[in-house]
């Protein structure tokens, strides 16, 4: 489901009209409003930002995600003049960045070309815009899991990369099949909707505790089909942590859809990465609705949980938001 999502999102620069707004999210009359002139990023002192590196290994591109400060992880607002600048300093040829995978730095990327290099078309356009978040074509040097497309992020400093913790994945399927049983019971969730569900389970370093983090992912095999809206869909999405002193993994974080496709929003998980700069790592998830509207989500555990730290743009189109 991932690498399909990824090649969707990387066609948007070669896709139709529709499908193009489709997948960036909508039309420009959809963007968020404008924001005000002070709430504008200060790019004078060259803020630390995150990116996403996404699409074919060969020819990637990177794309900003938010901006690093205050030991979190906010939106960029800048006008139509501050994105052109935006773009200069962070997207001109040459500049280097880390990229990291898993928490941990595998590499770096070089740009080729930024969004408005001079004497050059921008480097991708979207229908009935004029103004697009900048990104930049750059080369990836990297180790880690090969592989026709590529998911990273990547930033301006480098990130703190939490303790490995390792379990191996017969133990993680284990344990997460029973961790879904419990959380689908509790929510009313029937054993025959749960077993035609596609069963997804990774082990992820986050330094939260001495064990790993699981991310349990239960999901219609059609989630990604728009012909399956308007029909009944169920997902979970499931977080377990084991803490200190405790015997077994419990949930620390769930969504839930049980109801139409057409009104239900997925969850897939993307990576982990320490955005906040405290040691432990933030879970990177995708969130997405049929017929597009996907966006980025960051979750931060405190006291024993994992909530809500940040959620990224869902349209590349930024006309009203920069005026």
């Amino acid at each position: 489901m991932g690498r399909r999502r990824l090649l969707a999102i990387t066609l948007i620069l070669t896709l139709g009209c529709d499908k193009a707004r489709q997948l960036a999210g909508g039309s420009a009359s959809e963007q968020a409003p404008d924001a005000p002139a002070a709430a504008r990023l200060d790019l004078s002192s060259r803020p630390d930002v995150l990116f996403q590196v996404y699409g074919e290994r060969d020819d990637p591109r990177m794309i900003p995600v938010g901006v690093l400060r205050n030991g979190t992880i906010e939106q960029i607002s800048l006008g139509a003049q501050g994105w052109k600048q935006f773009d200069a300093m962070y997207g001109k040829a040459g500049a280097q960045y880390p990229v990291y995978q898993g928490g941990r730095a595998i590499g770096h990327v070089t740009v080729r070309q930024g969004m408005w290099e001079a004497g050059k078309d921008p480097l991708y356009t979207l229908p009935s815009c004029d103004l697009m978040v900048p990104q930049s074509a750059v080369t990836l040097e990297a180790a880690g899991k090969a592989g026709y497309t590529v998911s990273l992020f990547a930033a301006t400093r480098p990130l703190h990369e939490p303790p490995v913790t390792a379990m191996a994945q017969s133990e993680v399927d284990r344990i997460s099949r029973q961790v879904a049983e419990r959380v689908a019971a509790a929510v009313g969730m029937d054993k025959a909707t749960v077993s035609a569900l596609d069963f997804h389970a990774t082990a992820v370093s986050t330094g939260v505790s001495k064990w790993p983090t699981l991310v349990i992912t239960l999901i219609d095999p059609r989630a990604d089909e728009q012909s399956a809206a308007h029909e009944h869909t169920a997902h979970l999405l499931i977080v377990a942590d084991r803490g200190e002193g405790a015997d077994d993994y419990a949930p620390t974080f769930k969504h839930v859809v049980d109801g139409d496709a057409s009104t239900g929003d997925f969850r897939r998980f993307v990576d982990a990465v320490d955005v906040a700069g405290d040691g432990t790592a933030e879970l990177v998830l995708e969130g997405w609705k049929f017929g597009g509207d996907t966006f980025l989500l960051f979750l931060q555990y405190n006291n024993g949980a994992w909530s809500e730290l940040y959620r990224g743009r869902s349209s590349w189109c930024l006309d009203q938001a920069a005026r």
